[in-house]
């Protein structure tokens, strides 16, 4: 599962609402996020090698963006250095480690990197370490994220944003006249927390609709790592500002 870059291509309008306060809190004043197994900790430089490794994996790039193994470590780093200071104040990335592990090696990572995806809205995105895949891990890690997620500091007053007319619930989208670029004539939204998975990703598609996001739309587009190919991608939406995060399922 992977974030993709925005591009204001296609119908968008402009809305108001609330996504988290730019910049950001930096990764010394981020708190460990503990659950029942994992540790949810801010990224390093120390991450490096580990990071590599698994951006080295076949099977877990297959579903990201790039879609292929990273050719070398300096192309990792490259891939790292967006979640460290001082850039870590416009991104919000996890490392995910097992806590039985202790909290320094990470089996995979996940947040937001984009805060204006190509739907407009912020988007959260996950890699585990295929060793790691089908014990729940990824589940737990996008509960405990989100909840993090939710908790960042929010403008007073909804600001505008620039949003594709389909990420919005039908009868909001259909009540916006023309391209909607009035600010000052803007509805009011829910903030909305984005995913976008392909469909060969069915674990992916499993864990995000157990996480409380709803899919709102499909549709076939390139493939971002060979765009002489099509890919059935599915959006889903989550709203954070609700009272409490999904369901344990």
């Amino acid at each position: 599962m992977a974030s993709q870059d925005a591009e204001e291509t296609g119908d968008w309008v402009t809305v108001l609402t609330t996504i988290p306060t730019l910049p950001l809190p930096a990764n010394t004043e981020r708190p460990l996020v503990e659950t029942e197994r994992l540790v949810l900790r801010a990224l390093t430089e120390d991450d490096l090698p580990v990071f590599h490794e698994l951006r080295s994996r076949p099977r877990v790039m297959r579903f990201t963006k790039r879609g292929a193994a990273d050719e070398d470590i300096d192309y990792t780093r490259g891939r790292l250095t967006p979640f460290l200071p001082p850039n870590d104040i416009k991104t919000f990335n996890y490392a995910i480690c097992l806590r039985a592990a202790g909290e320094n090696k990470l089996i995979g990572v996940g947040g937001v990197h984009l805060f204006r995806s190509s739907i407009g809205w912020p988007e959260v995105g996950y890699m585990l370490h295929d060793d790691h895949w089908g014990k729940g891990y990824a589940t737990e890690f996008l509960h405990a994220f989100v909840k993090a997620y939710s908790a960042l500091p929010r403008p007073d007053k909804p600001v505008p944003l620039r949003v594709t007319r389909d990420s919005l619930p039908a009868d909001v989208g259909a009540s916006i006249v023309g391209d909607g670029d009035d600010a000052s004539t803007a509805p009011v939204v829910d903030e909305m927390l984005m995913a976008t998975v392909a469909d060969r990703n069915g674990a992916s598609q499993k864990v995000i609709a157990k996480g409380g996001f709803e899919k709102y739309k499909s549709r076939t587009e390139p493939e971002w790592s060979n765009p002489a190919l099509d890919v059935l991608l599915h959006y889903y939406r989550y709203l954070p500002g609700r009272a409490a995060f999904g369901s344990e399922q």
